[in-house]
């Protein structure tokens, strides 16, 4: 009876906001948020001289009078479930709009200019980047402006609009081959003849080999003798695939390896996000539905699924511990004397030294890929969603190599995900410097453990309350639209380190917990309490994902500032807190079915393929969706086609990845040590 009245009441719950109805007849007043021509036809049809594209952004203007702009004013002030329906974009094929105003005289040209729009400060961004179009924009703005006011009109909005030109291409113009170009192709041919050294010496190292009773798994296991031939076999192909898909070793390595099914679902849960904005980025025929779908519990289930980045915070501090505790027992194992300081200091450059090489070398390479100028394989959107991209990445490729982009040019971010990396970095650093010094002060590591705790557990709440952040980072469909650009929430809430170190430090202490009860010996999977509290963690971990449901659906309750503050200061740490008790345990052997699954031999493969996944599947999705040439139908089919395209290809692109740079640099920085 009890179970009945809690689901009553979570449902009557999560459907309370369903009231809103979005009014489709109002809908269907406003203009289309994006309008484009025939993008070939225009560069292919007429005159290559003088075939002109150009890519327009306009701002609708107020017209309190016109049913069009009330219908906007309306919808798009529910701002965190709706697009902004007064940003409209425009393809706009030049000899098209000649000839549709060549009828007009001057007094009506000059009627249908709204000007230029100047004051929208995510547009200039764009306007920003895309420096070198100002002739073009200088040239054909007034034109552009005419011509799709001049549609405005006779499709009956009465609206006027603003507008800027992006960009323009031209028939017949490529793209020519630059210093950044020519660093890619040498560094592609150079992996391709080091690899094809590797493989042929580790080739005749094999068939020279005269053991018979040794196995062809053995060969790829063992190392030569020689230096110089083991740097060179760190690019075989044939060895990096055993290393990729070698067992866990040791007793650590076997009772975690169920963290590569973690690692591998989060990264599935990241890209499914991740493909969703750049979805949002494209150009829709349908935003009613996503926008429908985002007033349902199922639109919460996708704010509150920010969560699962949680996930590689906590990994990630747990693992730094586990390699900090290895390397502690290995020191003290050949002196029991007190540490001095240049011991430690040493400890702390080779810590974050061999991590940044190990992490760097492969995402400078994603980096200088992002950059590299090919010629338009898209269409009208390319270059506003790829183009754009690779502009940044050769403006600020330094603020990412340096793991400060998450607060430095934040407006032109190269990789966007690249923010969770230098957080992490953040995290780490001040990680070590922790575990260090609980190391040092023994005797007080508990207080000090516990006092670092509680501070970034109290530290997001005290801020977002000083600050005046909303309690949950929402990341509505136009602000995935501009690409988080401006967006505050984003940039100071949702990505900074202070706010996600708190998450971070969870999973030291996991660590920390799990190798005391290892080292003691305890077997939690005997404690039948604990196992039962283990397995509640599964149902209360979803409905923590529905928590923020009423913060994110009930717009004309504004939350306390206080309890909002504290909301956002819990939501994330006791995330990050009950994923660490769920990591214990099943390191503990509790988990029953759960754990099995997670053990399977697949993962063993596709959680090490993560990291490449990671910082390749947004050029993935870019790629992919920049090729529209027309707004695409926003379905659960669509969406979820191009979520498992970007996903197969992301972890293709990473095997690659692993197979010719990571593992060779890995394997390198083994042989330094």
């Amino acid at each position: 009876m009890m179970w009945h009245q809690i689901l009553l009441a979570l449902g009557s719950f999560l459907t309370a906001v369903q009231c809103f109805q979005l009014n489709l007849t109002q809908f269907y007043e406003m203009p289309q948020l994006y309008d484009l021509d025939d993008y070939d036809r225009c560069m292919q049809e007429f005159d290559q001289e003088t075939s002109t594209y150009c890519f327009v952004r306009a701002e609708v203007q107020p017209n309190e009078t016109v049913a069009a702009w009330q219908a906007i004013a309306e919808i798009s002030r529910f701002d965190r479930h709706h697009f902004d329906h007064r940003q409209l974009y425009f393809g706009l094929c030049l000899r098209e709009c000649e000839a549709s105003l060549a009828q007009l005289d001057a007094n009506e040209l000059k009627a249908l200019q709204a000007g230029l729009l100047t004051d929208n400060q995510k547009v200039n961004v764009y306007l920003d980047l895309f420096a070198m179009e100002a002739d073009n924009r200088e040239r054909h703005q007034r034109l552009t402006n005419i011509c799709l006011n001049w549609r405005l009109q006779q499709r009956g909005y009465g609206l006027q609009a603003k507008s800027v030109v992006e960009y323009c291409d031209e028939a017949g113009k490529s793209v020519e081959d630059d210093a950044w170009n020519f660093t890619f192709y040498t560094i592609i041919c150079a992996l391709l003849i080091l690899a094809c050294l590797g493989s042929l010496v580790d080739l005749h190292l094999k068939y020279r080999r005269h053991d018979k009773m040794l196995k062809e798994r053995d060969h790829y296991k063992t190392p030569p003798k020689s230096r110089a031939q083991q740097l060179l076999l760190t690019f075989s192909v044939a060895r990096n695939w055993y290393r990729l898909n070698q067992e866990p070793s040791g007793k650590i390595g076997r009772e975690l390896r169920f963290l590569d099914c973690f690692k591998f679902f989060a990264m599935f849960m990241v890209i499914f996000a991740h493909t969703n904005w750049v979805i949002y980025e494209s150009a829709i025929s349908n935003p009613q539905d996503p926008e429908r779908l985002l007033h349902t519990a199922a639109g919460t289930l996708l704010v509150s699924g920010s969560l699962i980045t949680v996930t590689f915070f906590v990994i990630s501090g747990l693992l730094l511990t586990i390699n900090w505790l290895a390397v502690v027992r290995s020191m003290q194992s050949k002196s029991k004397k007190v540490w001095s300081f240049g011991q430690y200091f040493l400890l702390f450059v080779k810590f974050n030294v061999f991590r940044y090489i190990r992490l760097t070398v492969p995402y400078a390479f994603v980096l200088l890929v992002s950059g590299v100028y090919f010629d338009n394989a898209g269409g009208p959107l390319w270059r506003h969603i790829y183009e754009r991209e690779q502009l940044s990445c050769r403006r600020n490729w330094w603020v990412n190599l340096l793991y400060i982009n998450n607060f430095v040019h934040t407006d032109e971010r190269c990789l966007l995900q690249g923010w969770y990396l230098a957080a992490d970095t953040h995290s780490f650093v001040l990680s070590l410097v922790v575990l260090m010094l609980g190391h040092r002060f023994a005797q007080w590591s508990k207080h000090l453990y516990s006092g670092v705790l509680a501070v970034f557990m109290i530290l997001p709440a005290v801020i977002t309350y000083v600050a005046d952040y909303y309690p949950i980072f929402i990341p509505s469909p136009q602000t995935q639209k501009d690409s988080f650009i401006g967006d505050r929430q984003f940039t100071e809430f949702y990505t900074s380190s202070h706010m996600n170190f708190g998450a971070y430090f969870c999973g030291v202490l996991a660590a920390l917990v799990y190798d005391e009860l290892s080292s003691r010996q305890y077997k939690l999977r005997e404690l039948r309490s604990f196992q039962i509290f283990w397995f509640s963690l599964i149902p209360v971990g979803i409905l923590w994902l529905f928590s923020a449901h009423p913060i994110f659906q009930h717009y004309y309750v504004a939350p306390s500032a206080i309890w909002g503050a504290i909301y956002a200061g819990v939501q994330r740490n006791l995330w990050a807190f009950g994923l660490g008790i769920f990591i214990i345990g099943m390191a503990s052997k509790v988990g029953w079915i759960f754990r099995k699954f997670a053990c399977l031999p697949i993962f063993r493969i596709l959680g090490r393929l993560t990291y490449g996944a990671f910082i390749i599947h947004l050029l993935v999705a870019r790629i992919v969706l920049a090729t529209v040439r027309d707004p695409i139908y926003f379905g659960t089919g669509m969406m979820f086609a191009f979520i498992f395209f970007t996903v197969t290809v992301s972890y293709l692109c990473s095997l690659v990845l692993a197979i010719f740079l990571e593992l060779p640099v890995s394997s390198c920085l083994k042989l330094m040590r």
